[in-house]
């Protein structure tokens, strides 16, 4: 518990005086074609492929867009569940994985990428978010490119970093998680779930 405070501290402290340093993003003209194609920016708003969309926190503003591309299920990284106080759950399949930033890990993605495969099992819409859309969301959006879309680790994890999306370099310890034994691991979990 003293360890996790002291780490919470010093990563406090450390945005602070970063001023919230994010990756720069590729020039438009630079940006791969393959990558995510951008739906509204005030919202950070993305569409990653014909079934997976990613934003910031859903606000009543994003609902509309929402039915526009006929999502019916979000998944909310948050500790926080404002979800249900914003979206109707008769209207939405409402998920909530809490995933810490600084303690993400391959379990968490794993739970993600789970609820992502019963999603595309019953051919809904998925839409992906966290506060800003930018690091638990781009974890997320990158091990979801590298399992169900079989990207590289390498390919997956820049666009993660350099695709507009606001990723902070401070968490460093999310591009660890991307490793052949996790995705192997993760792959095995999916093949056999219990």
């Amino acid at each position: 518990m003293k360890t996790l405070f002291l780490f919470s501290f010093t990563v406090c402290i450390t945005l602070n005086l970063s001023g919230c340093i994010t990756h720069p993003a590729l020039p438009l003209e630079q940006r791969p074609i393959h990558w995510s194609s951008l739906i509204k920016l005030e919202h950070n708003f993305y569409k990653i492929s014909n079934d997976v969309y990613r934003s910031e926190q859903p606000s009543q503003a994003l609902i509309p867009e929402l039915r526009q591309q006929q999502i019916q299920t979000i998944i909310n990284l948050r500790s926080r569940n404002d979800d249900i106080n914003v979206l109707n759950q008769k209207e939405f399949n409402l998920i909530h994985v809490p995933i810490h930033t600084w303690a993400i890990n391959r379990a968490d993605l794993l739970q993600v990428m789970q609820h992502i495969q019963v999603a595309k099992q019953n051919k809904q819409k998925v839409l992906l978010h966290c506060y800003h859309g930018s690091d638990r969301t781009g974890a997320s959006i990158a091990m979801y490119r590298i399992i169900f879309e079989n990207w590289s680790i390498e390919t997956a994890v820049q666009e993660m970093k350099y695709g507009s999306y606001g990723y902070h370099p401070i968490w460093i310890n999310i591009e660890k998680i991307f490793t052949p034994e996790n995705i192997k691991w993760m792959r095995e979990q999916l093949a056999n779930p219990s």
